[in-house]
């Protein structure tokens, strides 16, 4: 397994951009938004998880199926490994999503700001974060057996965020994470003078195959 330079891809469309991240990825979890929305707010992703693990809500050992993050708001679905078999724990603002109560869930939390549902199945939790954030602007841990371990996610937005990040770069299309690296995707953004920018695909570290 080698380590690199920063890898920095530019492409034209977006098939050609998510065809460079799948193979990217490799074996590596993979969260993707499910539409042609451009993804989540960048500069919002490390502080939501910075607040939520300091308040015990998100572990590092936890395995990230699906986000969206706001200002001062944070929306997830969290496998957590305590028992003989892993739990799938929905976790979202009270204000920012409609308040729904799944048929198959377990009320686990009830804060003045934040509500959360426990699930046995991995899809019925992400069936329910995708009933009340209707998918925009949304990641989802999809084309894998896994989601990554949000310590791994803090670790190398931390990396990313330390620049240098492609102009335009400040929303989030996809991502992969690993041990050792991880690919960034960048949605399109016009510079200065109005021209659009195209897609734009950031590795940092080393591919999970290498």
């Amino acid at each position: 397994m080698s380590a690199r330079p920063p890898l920095l891809e530019e492409f034209p469309d977006r098939a050609e951009a998510l065809a460079a991240i799948v193979r990217g990825a490799g074996t590596a979890p993979l969260l993707l938004t499910l539409d042609d929305s451009q993804g989540c707010p960048l500069v919002m992703a490390l502080p939501a998880l910075h607040w939520s693990g300091e308040t015990g809500l998100v572990r590092d050992e936890d395995r990230l199926h699906a986000a969206w993050f706001a200002a001062e708001a944070f929306g997830a679905v969290l496998e957590r490994s305590d028992g003989e078999r892993p739990a799938y724990r929905f976790i979202g603002p009270k204000v920012e999503f409609p308040q729904k109560v799944p048929a198959d869930g377990v009320e686990v939390l009830d804060e003045a700001y934040l509500r959360g549902f426990e699930f046995r199945e991995r899809w019925s939790a992400v069936a329910h974060f995708l009933a009340v954030t209707q998918g925009r602007g949304a990641l989802v841990a999809i084309l894998s057996a896994r989601a990554p371990e949000v310590g791994h996610i803090r670790r190398w937005l931390m990396a990313l965020l330390q620049g240098p990040l492609p102009e335009g770069a400040d929303v989030l299309h996809a991502a992969w994470f690993a041990v050792t690296g991880a690919g960034f995707l960048f949605p399109p953004a016009a510079f200065a003078s109005g021209a659009p920018r195209g897609w734009t695909y950031l590795e940092l570290g080393a591919r999970a195959d290498d």
